[in-house]
């Protein structure tokens, strides 16, 4: 083998791990999926939404969630905040546009929901997998 043979497969070596790294680096994981629950709270991730559900508020995630290489994701969605005593069949639903976010390790999850107007985001701690009884 030749001196420029070796160097051209050095370069080219190089520039795939070059590319790979660059690549890797603030990549998007992928769609996260499956239900989790704690704290109070279950959450169901499907391919394209997501929904949550608590003793009193239910709310939608829009889209598909994806995580960033390190764990976190931001989605958009709604969250309804349900009043003491029962609802009337003929008042109309008012949910908030919210924004979801997370950080996921594991199968462990801190999920941060921030309603507009809201003065403070809503913590929750959920695992992968987990059922909550929600009492309403």
């Amino acid at each position: 083998m030749t001196w420029l043979k070796m160097g051209l497969g050095f370069a080219l070596f190089g520039g795939l791990t070059m590319a790979v790294h660059t690549q890797s680096a603030g990549s998007v994981i992928g769609p996260l999926e499956g239900q989790w629950g704690g704290d109070r709270l279950q959450l169901v991730i499907e391919s394209n939404s997501g929904r949550v559900e608590t003793d009193c508020a239910s709310g939608t995630i829009d889209g598909p969630i994806k995580l960033s290489a390190d764990g976190r994701f931001v989605a958009s969605g709604t969250f309804e905040q349900y009043r003491a005593g029962p609802q009337r069949a003929d008042e109309a639903a008012a949910p908030a546009n919210a924004r979801y976010s997370g950080e996921v390790k594991q199968d462990a999850m801190k999920l941060s929901i921030l309603p507009v107007g809201a003065s403070a985001a809503q913590v929750f701690n959920l695992r992968k997998g987990a059922a909550v009884k929600l009492v309403r």
